[in-house]
């Protein structure tokens, strides 16, 4: 699934720029590349995830190794030949965030410690954030041949950043027992549960300011997407209250990364 929403929102993007839409390589290397992060990260932590208490989605991964190994090692092989047919703008722009996924998940050597950028736990959401925010704006906005230093570029990448950085928080308070187990330290255990459900509705408004403002102020748009993205915005905060009343893999893994697909198909029918 996150494979797809990946896909919905580099190309929900070039809606929300008034480009002509474009369902090309980079649209399908988005969900090949995430697919394949999200399982190298998993196959990399798997000693850890042997540890940790049993929970559907961990059972299932320990299950199904020899099959989580094939498709991490197929995406794998997807992506770089997906990669080598981009043009070459995007390739060398992809390479910032293509190394900022790769080493989340992979432990490297610094100053004789082996570390992984997940385990920073004030700095992993920040980079899952702007990588995201990334996908969904300069990298669409580049594949179509845009002005990447415009205003309009930058004002989604804000309001793409703070939109996957409140969906992204209620992850980290799901995980907190795991965090702790791993002496990782984020938001949700500094600022305490209550505190941090707050910070997400107040992210969710200032990525609808920033909307509003590419939309209605830059663009001049008059096709709905502001209405669009205002109906999401509210789904997700629904949708965020609601994993706090249900804590389960459902509720986080499919109601809250479906918020990232009704967001596209909000989109999508507004601009008809």
């Amino acid at each position: 699934m996150i494979a797809l929403c990946a896909m919905c929102f580099s190309l929900q993007a070039y809606y929300l720029l008034r480009i002509e839409p474009i369902f090309d390589i980079l649209i399908l290397m988005s969900g090949v590349s995430t697919l394949f992060t999200y399982l190298l990260i998993r196959i990399a932590a798997v000693s850890r995830i042997k540890n940790y208490q049993p929970e559907p989605r961990w059972d299932f991964f320990l299950r199904n190794m020899f099959w989580m190994r094939l498709l991490t090692i197929l995406s794998a092989i997807t992506t770089v030949i997906l990669y080598f047919l981009l043009p070459r703008s995007v390739q060398i722009i992809l390479l910032i965030p293509g190394l900022i996924s790769l080493l989340y998940g992979i432990t490297i050597k610094f100053n004789g410690k082996q570390i992984k950028l997940r385990d920073l736990g004030f700095v992993k959401i920040f980079l899952i954030a702007m990588v995201w925010a990334f996908a969904g704006s300069y990298l669409p906005a580049i594949n179509a041949g845009e002005n990447v230093y415009s205003l309009s570029v930058l004002m989604l990448f804000l309001a793409n950043f703070f939109y996957i950085f409140a969906i992204t928080l209620p992850f980290d308070i799901k995980d907190m027992t795991i965090d702790a187990m791993n002496n990782v330290r984020t938001l949700p255990t500094k600022l305490g549960v209550r505190s941090t459900i707050y910070l997400c509705y107040i992210l969710l408004l200032i990525s609808g300011i920033f909307h509003w403002y590419l939309q209605e102020v830059i663009l001049k748009t008059t096709n709905g997407n502001t209405m669009a993205i205002a109906l999401s915005l509210i789904a997700t905060g629904v949708a965020i209250k609601f994993t706090q009343r249900k804590n389960n893999d459902t509720a986080y893994f499919g109601l809250l990364d479906g918020m990232i697909i009704l967001q596209f198909l909000l989109v999508l029918l507004f601009s008809f």
